[in-house]
This record gives structure tokens, C-alpha cells and sequence, in this order.
């Protein structure tokens, strides 16, 4: 039995509205991934001052605005060594993560991010699985008595920004934050 060129039409036309709606939802998905995924490029201990739009937004902003984490204490903040800066303690973090050292690196870490880990061995499990190889620092910016230190971290599932908060107490700086830019934390 032969089709009629009646049945046939409709079914045609479907196929192309079906077709036009695949080809338009992958291009919706191709352009998502492409926009989302800003390209860093992060080689261990390379120093730059490319940084991502949103962290130049936060920077541009006058260092106000940055992602906050639970609720920061001059007292008892984590300090940075005296004569360091604030980007050479947020190297000093990722050399030892790099190198497996843990415990150096949970110590460097804001108290509130190392009260979200909740004990050294639950960050050292996270981070081990993470298998970090290596980081770039992207942009360093110090405005009064405040500093941010942005930096990305490489590692086998994907690049991950970091943006660190430093704030003056006296001739000192403490660690007030370090925040996931693009997670929303």
C-alpha cells in the first residue's frame, strides 16, 4: 500500500521542526559551555595579570562586593607571616598543596574556610582528590588597607579560581576570606 502525499507531508514536516529543534538546542549548549567556561590558562608558579571578568568586576568595584564568608574576627584571624605579602601567602598555599602538605596549607587558610572543612583530615582528603598540579597567580590588587589576590588552581577535572581577601590590621595582614568566584562562594 502506498502512502499518500497527504500523510506524507505532515510527517515531513516534523522531521524538519524536530531537526531545527536539535540543531538549536545544541547551539544553545555549544555557546553555554563556550561563555562559561573562560579560558585561564594556569602554568605552576606562572605569574600574570590576566584575570576573569567577574573577578575584574569585583576588583573594579572597589574591592566591596566580594563574596562573604562567615563572619570575620581581626582576633582571631589567620595572619599573614610578617614580611610577607598577601600574594606571597597565597603562593606559600598553593606550593604546598602542590606538594602534598596539608597541614601547611590548612593553616594558611582563612579560619572560617578551615571551620568549613570542619578538621585537617577532611581538607586533605578533599583537596588529595582534587590532585591539584599546579596554579598561576592572575591579578593582584591592594587598595588602602585591604588586597585581593586572585589565583587559579590546575588540576585534572578543570581549572577553579580562587579569589583571597586580605585586610591591614596595624603593619599586618590577615586572611579574611577566600571565595570561589565563578561557584557563587
Amino acid at each position: 500500500m502506498e502512502e499518500t502525499p497527504s500523510t506524507t507531508a505532515p510527517n515531513r514536516t516534523v522531521m524538519i521542526l524536530l531537526v531545527v529543534v536539535v540543531v538549536l538546542l545544541a547551539a544553545i549548549v555549544v555557546y553555554l559551555v563556550l561563555s562559561g567556561s573562560g579560558s585561564t590558562s594556569a602554568d605552576s608558579g606562572a605569574t600574570g595579570t590576566a584575570v576573569s571578568g567577574e573577578a575584574a568586576a569585583s576588583m573594579s568595584s572597589g574591592m566591596t562586593g566580594s563574596a562573604e564568608e562567615a563572619e570575620f574576627d581581626p582576633a582571631t584571624a589567620t595572619r599573614v607571616a610578617a614580611g610577607t605579602t598577601p600574594e606571597q601567602h597565597v603562593t606559600a598555599y598553593f606550593d604546598a598543596v602542590v606538594e602534598g602538605d596539608f597541614e601547611g596549607a590548612y593553616a594558611l587558610l582563612p579560619v572560617a574556610k578551615q571551620q568549613d572543612y570542619g578538621s585537617l583530615e577532611a581538607f586533605s582528603e578533599q583537596l588529595n582528590g582534587y590532585g591539584i598540579t599546579g596554579f598561576a597567580i592572575d591579578f593582584v590588587a591592594e587598595e588602602g588597607d585591604q588586597s585581593q589576590v586572585t589565583a587559579t588552581a590546575t588540576m585534572p577535572g578543570g581549572d577553579f579560581q580562587y579569589l583571597w581577601t586580605f585586610v591591614k590590621d596595624g603593619e599586618e595582614w590577615l586572611v579574611k576570606s577566600r571565595t570561589l568566584p565563578g561557584m557563587g562562594n
